[in-house]
């Protein structure tokens, strides 16, 4: 898709060829003209491991040469170097077969090595790359065109097939569905509607309810319900799980506050570890404690250990200072896969929570059964509490008895609810 535009052509300095913004003008030009163009985007992986053993000179002789081959690939198609491990062809209207031949050429050639000289020297250099094409939406706006490009990337890893992936109608879906879930997470941030449900936890040594931990729901502004395993991710991913956090802080600390009756010693919430690093972190506990009138005993924060940064001795610091205050902290998720003893037993938890994956080793051999009760000797030795996660069957319930697991939480007992159904629930096994 040669480019006929007026408008000043901007270049990539490195390999010469044509840059992003020049890509999105040709691109506004084929839409003004109704051309339903052919987009390539050839993504280049392990650049980093190509400049650790060829040297950072023959990297940057590599990606030239790949400009270069893609400028040369076919006269119908101008070649961009979009950022510096990206690369996009943009051809001409043309069936799928077409399109499928013309990135099955460029995916053969990748899989040959590059010969690249520097210094007087040939190095064959092995360049990986995917590939993802599609067909141009007249629809498409600049970010349109990003949004779709990184989601394909995103979709690749789990998709992959021949190295190559087209962006069909259903991954157009898939990502429209994921925009509208952040642009629904963004707005409850900001309005902070989201709703806040309890799940009760058993103590087996006291036979009753003595803590809960509150859980984030979310429902779109058309009524229907998000899945947490859908807004949570898009949160993590959008640096907007830090807010929602707060927002769970200052509704529990609301709720509390509001039911001093509460047959409950504690109710926790979940927080990252660097939020415990953040300087306003112990100031802002305490301000919603105050304005809601709720003693630190009633608070617990859960963390997981995947989010707790290296500078454990602050960490350390913060949770001995918020523990004077009766705010104790939990381990979350214990047992999948991040956890490791040293971490554990070098900051000061009260709780440690056994991930429901963990749990359910008890279920399937004599190994795993053992494997929990020596977990559950050692933690004990060390004064941790233990809370086993995801209980829903009584096998498992009897098995965290036998073994001495000092709470329970899951669905046998009861499923995660509102805070007035919470209410209602303990009052009734109270009677």
């Amino acid at each position: 898709m040669t480019d006929q535009t007026s408008n000043p052509v901007s270049r990539d300095p490195m390999t010469g060829l044509r840059d992003w913004r020049t890509f999105f003008q040709d691109v506004k030009k084929g839409i003004a003209h109704g051309i339903h163009a052919h987009v390539i985007l050839v993504q280049l992986i392990q650049l980093k491991r190509v400049n650790r053993k060829h040297g950072i000179q023959t990297g940057n002789k590599l990606l030239c040469d790949i400009g270069e081959y893609l400028k040369t690939f076919d006269p119908r198609y101008t070649a961009y170097r979009t950022n510096s491990s990206r690369f996009i062809l943009l051809g001409p209207d043309c069936t799928q077969q077409q399109a499928e031949d013309a990135i099955d050429r460029i995916r053969i050639r990748f899989q040959e090595n590059w010969p690249v000289e520097g210094d007087g020297v040939t190095q064959e250099v092995s360049a990986k790359a995917y590939f993802i094409h599609f067909f141009l939406d007249p629809r498409d706006t600049e970010i349109d065109l990003l949004d779709k490009m990184n989601h394909a990337v995103s979709v690749y890893l789990s998709r992959e097939k021949r190295g190559i992936l087209f962006f069909n109608e259903e991954l157009t879906s898939d990502m429209l569905h994921k925009r509208y879930i952040l642009n629904e997470t963004r707005y409850a941030v900001e309005h902070k509607t989201f709703q806040v449900y309890y799940q009760p936890i058993y103590d087996c040594g006291e036979a009753r309810f003595t803590s809960a931990e509150s859980l984030i729901r979310l429902r779109g502004r058309d009524g229907s319900p998000i899945s947490p395993g859908e807004f949570i991710p898009m949160a993590e991913e959008n640096g907007l799980i830090d807010n929602i956090s707060w927002i769970v802080l200052e509704k529990v600390c609301e709720f509390l506050g509001s039911h001093p009756e509460l047959p409950l010693k504690s109710v926790s919430v979940n927080m990252t570890g660097q939020q415990v690093l953040d300087p306003t972190f112990v100031g802002r506990i305490e301000n919603n404690l105050e304005k809601y009138q709720v003693e630190g005993s009633r608070l617990r924060i859960e963390i997981t250990e995947r989010t707790i940064t290296d500078d454990f001795d602050e960490v350390r610091k913060v949770m001995a200072y918020l523990s004077k205050r009766g705010i104790q902290f939990y381990l979350d998720d214990f047992g999948t896969g991040y956890s490791n003893l040293s971490s554990m037993l070098s900051l000061p938890f009260e709780v440690i929570k056994f991930d429901q994956s963990l749990v359910k080793m008890m279920d399937e051999t004599d190994k795993g059964l053992r494997t929990i009760g020596l977990l559950a000797d050692i933690m004990h030795e060390n004064d941790y509490c233990i809370v086993a996660e995801g209980i829903e069957t009584a096998s498992q319930v009897r098995n965290a008895q036998e073994h001495k697991l000092d709470r329970i939480q899951g669905y046998y007992y009861a499923k995660p609810m509102p805070g007035d159904a919470l209410v209602s629930f303990l009052a009734q096994q109270a009677e």
